[in-house]
């Protein structure tokens, strides 16, 4: 029996292609968080990474003292400078959702899209793909929606205990 379903594997291989496509485009940058996103009416699945880079680029230009917190550039990926990378990628599978969204439930469409997009990130984790980024957090968000809880429960999902711990304190 196949541990993936042709959904999640498709999810998977799209978020492949964008993040390989973005760790080429970027070599020398630490990817420090990489995650799939949706919206909250479940219908797209985006891609979004960002590096310690990138991070300082946004401070530097908020003028953001290095000693002074702020967590909402480092950790919502609406702030992130590779939020998207590739996205057309995803076109399929968006429409598909979309399509489906016509037949079934808002609520079990949004709900098994959480799993799916998880159960990509674990196929992923699952070939090592995150291996050269072995301290980056790895998680499932919401664009335009309070995310909180979906993060973490997937966080806890893809990530060591350490990677989590670090995660979840976050916002503190």
């Amino acid at each position: 029996m196949n541990k993936y379903s042709d959904f999640q594997r498709r999810i998977a291989s799209a978020a492949r292609a964008s993040f390989e496509d973005l760790r080429r485009s970027h070599p020398a940058e630490q990817f420090y968080a990489y995650a799939l996103y949706t919206d909250s009416g479940a219908m797209t699945v985006m891609p979004a990474a960002n590096s310690l880079e990138a991070l300082a680029e946004v401070r530097k230009a908020m003028d953001i003292d290095d000693d002074e917190a702020a967590p909402e550039f480092e950790w919502h990926i609406g702030e992130w400078k590779y939020e998207a990378w590739k996205a057309d990628n995803f076109r399929s599978i968006s429409s598909e959702l979309r399509d489906e969204l016509k037949n079934t439930d808002f609520e079990i469409v949004a709900r098994q899209l959480h799993l799916d997009m998880v159960a990509a990130l674990q196929l992923l984790r699952d070939e090592h793909f995150f291996e050269d980024s072995e301290h980056a957090v790895i998680f499932i968000s919401i664009s335009d929606d309070d995310a909180f809880q979906v993060e973490n429960e997937s966080a806890k999902k893809l990530n060591s205990n350490t990677v989590c711990g670090e995660f979840f304190r976050r916002y503190d």
